[in-house]
Order: C-alpha cells, then sequence, then structure tokens
C-alpha cells in the first residue's frame, strides 16, 4: 500500500468514526425534539398533505394515533412519520 492510499484510508476511517459519535451524541437530541413537537388539526392536516375530512377518517379508523385534551385532537410528529413510513411503496404502479 503507498503513502496516498494509507492517508486515503485513515481519511476514511476516521470520518467514519466521526460520523458514529455525532449520531450516537445527537440521537437522544433527535427523539426528544420529535417527541416535543404536537400538531393540532390543522398543522397535522399540512404535514400529511390532506384534507381535513380525510385526517377524521383516518383518526374515524385508527390509521393514525392521536390524543384528545380539551375536545381537541393532537398528533405526535413521531407517530405521523411512523404513519407514513408504513404507508411508503417500492416499485412501479
Amino acid at each position: 500500500m503507498n503513502t496516498v492510499n494509507l492517508i486515503e484510508a485513515l481519511r476514511a476511517d476516521i470520518k467514519r468514526e466521526l460520523q458514529n459519535e455525532l449520531l450516537a451524541e445527537l440521537q437522544p437530541i433527535i427523539e426528544k425534539q420529535l417527541h416535543a413537537n404536537v400538531f393540532n388539526s390543522k398543522e397535522a392536516m399540512y404535514y400529511l398533505k390532506v384534507s381535513e375530512s380525510t385526517l377524521r377518517l383516518m383518526v374515524k379508523e385508527e390509521e393514525i394515533p392521536f390524543f384528545r385534551q380539551r375536545g381537541n385532537l393532537f398528533f405526535r410528529q413521531l407517530d405521523l412519520d411512523k404513519h407514513i413510513a408504513s404507508i411508503i411503496c417500492f416499485g412501479s404502479l
């Protein structure tokens, strides 16, 4: 192995290690922020890009998790993201 290849290999190892360290450090902060984002119905409609009637149907059919507080519906971003991930399709139509 020549010097240039050795330096490139070391650089790649250092970069990979730094990425892993940063991710490990930031992961709890990211999770905390995701749990902190709570949407009302209008915000959830905008986030999911659906109409009010579609959101109500999704709630009625228990397609997405929600909670009520003083008669108002609220949605956690984390739950909405999980719903989106569950319906993603791969391949052709």
